[in-house]
């Protein structure tokens, strides 16, 4: 996953200085009247934005940092919050594979459908969908593998 992380970073990294150049160009092309219009830049920026937000769910899982609800863990036992937190990941799993499955049939759906300002195929655009259940499902697996890894002493004494 570490491999994966540095292959999307920097590919999240440049989206990001896209959307903000495209940004920029249209808001002070809009400030000049012989400047051409950047009719499509709208469009674009929320397509970047939903790139950035797919790939970097996987990133956030894999660090940690992705929303969680850990107040309750804090107060229960740790033989408990081991299979509390299997049960969590193992939602996510199914969340996981939903999104690449229906994700999937999504994308080969919308394949004829033309974005309205750029004229681009919807399927390249929510091809984003499966490929945010993959990077999460490879983060996810990593995830279930630590836990059980590291509480391998834990759930001997059940």
């Amino acid at each position: 996953m570490r491999t994966l992380e540095r292959f999307l970073k920097p590919i999240i990294i440049i989206l990001f200085i896209g959307m903000t150049i495209i940004t920029l160009a249209s808001t002070l092309f809009r400030l000049f009247p012989f400047m051409p219009s950047l009719y499509w830049s709208g469009e674009i920026t929320r397509y970047i934005n939903f790139w950035i937000v797919c790939l970097g769910i996987g990133i956030a899982i894999y660090r940690g940092t992705h929303f969680t609800f850990d107040m309750i863990l804090r107060f229960i036992p740790n033989k408990l919050s081991f299979f509390m937190i299997l049960f969590r990941q193992g939602c996510m799993v199914c969340l996981e594979i939903v999104l690449i499955y229906y994700g999937m049939k999504f994308v080969v759906s919308n394949f004829v459908q033309l974005s309205a300002a750029m004229e681009v195929p919807m399927g390249y655009i929510y091809i984003g969908i499966p490929i945010c259940g993959l990077i999460m499902l490879l983060a996810t697996a990593q995830e279930i593998y630590q836990t059980i890894a590291h509480n391998k002493k834990g759930v001997s004494e059940i």
